[in-house]
């Protein structure tokens, strides 16, 4: 559901950090395409060098029945019940 290239700094994928969102769907030598998002909370595909310090933050797809517990802090994280 994100917005390509548009600021949105009240989607639930910003975190005020640049972050890769998936694995790289191309690669050119030492560089990677991906998806990422940026520090206003835009959507963007870059090129990104190996060597970069860009984090990554893990995708899980759960089917729309799926029930689970927590609030998804680091205090009490989402648990999947079933």
């Amino acid at each position: 559901g994100g917005v390509y290239v548009t600021n949105n700094n009240t989607y639930y994928l910003y975190t005020g950090n640049y972050y890769w969102t998936m694995s790289p769907y191309y690669f050119y030598g030492s560089y990677a395409n991906v998806w990422y998002v940026g520090l206003t909370g835009n959507f963007v595909i870059n090129r990104v060098h190996y060597g970069s310090s860009v984090g990554v933050r893990p995708v899980v797809n759960l089917v729309s029945k799926t029930l689970v517990s927590g609030k998804g802090t680091s205090d009490e994280p989402y648990v999947v019940v079933e």
